[in-house]
């Protein structure tokens, strides 16, 4: 294959450029101007400037010669107005998916994120639907919704086969949002576990959702929509205690009865304020899913492509540790 990849300079697509390459697969990554691409010069990725922003007609030709794409690149930060956010994560997957279809690709996979069920009760799988009421400051949530919607109609009017992948939250080496909210979390003097803190997490690590988008790619499932939210249960305490690891620090941890934090966010998402690390989740619905269980099984592309995640959290925390510890400064990959 020769993959078109937006969004290779996140944490998620440098991932995928990373299990691409290593399985023999060519990869065209697009990039904005002064944009870091050390990771995907590394494994010796074709670089092509531009923004998804730009037209379809100035996309296009970029594209020309690739037999599959990866939409990932979005705008996840809170703090950005809606205006702004539609431009890149609703006007921008349009403007990739109609270039795709113009440079004559064959099969695309639009990463989404299962931020669109919203707050529907768990356990949920693609079947659910998505269309819950969403908080009116969600505007990840409302984007990741809308791009959907163009990639379907897109899909159906034009007989371009699309695969969506739903990801929850996603860890790993490179990690400029989550990783680094904890770290600061774990260096105070008390750090704070939410209740029983055992219950499984609803986070991923990157280099498994890699290897979930390889299988998509290589299988052509257009018109499939999959679910990775879960690649092996992780708990509250391993999440920090591991992360702490591979940083090299010795936290001591605190904890705070889970009812007393359930009523604690309710109250600080009636102020407005949201959480550092997840500023693109309201508060309260954060503390849901850090107490509850992690609600998205993720099975579907388990028994379709037989996905076995090949990297377990420990390890995975650890190395994302040591690349926080040693940022700035050459990492090996992993």
């Amino acid at each position: 294959m020769r993959v078109f990849l937006t969004g290779g300079t996140g944490l998620l697509g440098s991932h995928l450029a990373q299990e691409l390459r290593a399985h023999g697969h060519e990869v065209v990554a697009l990039h904005r101007k002064n944009a870091d691409t050390v990771a995907l010069e590394e494994v010796e990725c074709e670089l092509v400037e531009g923004d998804i922003r730009d037209e379809a007609s100035v996309l296009a030709p970029l594209m020309s010669g690739c037999s599959h794409l990866v939409h990932g690149a979005a705008l996840v930060y809170a703090g950005a107005s809606w205006p702004k956010i539609r431009s890149v994560n609703v006007d921008g997957t349009r403007n990739v998916l109609t270039a795709a279809r113009l440079a004559r690709i064959g099969h695309a996979v639009h990463v989404s994120s299962v931020a669109v069920y919203g707050s529907a009760p768990g356990p949920v799988d693609e079947s659910t639907p998505t269309d819950s009421n969403l908080p009116p400051g969600d505007l990840y949530a409302r984007s990741k919704r809308e791009a959907e919607e163009v990639v379907r109609g897109i899909e159906e009017k034009r007989g371009f086969p699309v695969t969506i992948v739903r990801p929850s939250a996603v860890y790993g080496e490179r990690d400029r949002l989550m990783a680094p909210a904890i770290r600061d979390l774990l260096r105070l003097p008390l750090v704070p576990l939410f209740g029983a803190a055992t219950n499984p997490l609803p986070v991923v690590y990157a280099g498994n959702v890699a290897v979930a988008i390889r299988l998509m790619l290589e299988s052509s499932c257009g018109g499939a929509t999959y679910n990775v939210g879960l690649d092996h249960p992780l708990n509250q305490r391993e999440l920090m205690e591991w992360l702490a690891a591979g940083l090299g620090i010795s936290p001591r941890f605190v904890t705070l009865p889970g009812p007393v934090v359930r009523r604690t966010g309710e109250a600080l998402a009636r102020l407005g304020l949201r959480a550092p690390g997840a500023k693109h989740l309201p508060i309260n619905r954060l503390t849901q899913l850090a107490l509850g269980d992690n609600p998205y099984p993720s099975q579907r592309i388990r028994s379709d492509l037989g996905w076995n995640p090949p990297y377990d959290h420990r390890s995975a925390l650890e190395r994302t540790g040591r690349w926080l510890a040693h940022r700035g400064r050459r990492f090996p990959a992993r």
